[in-house]
């Protein structure tokens, strides 16, 4: 899920691997946040 995630926030910023890392922390917060909403986290 975070792959996917990351995936469509670089796609975003138009594969910049600058923001690589950012994207995936980013990511990683936004599904985080859908579990914990979900209960599951």
């Amino acid at each position: 899920m975070i792959r996917e995630a990351a995936y469509y926030l670089a796609e975003k910023r138009n594969f910049d691997s600058r923001f690589d890392q950012e994207n995936w922390a980013e990511a990683t917060r936004q599904i985080d946040a859908l579990l914990a909403e979900r209960g599951q986290a």
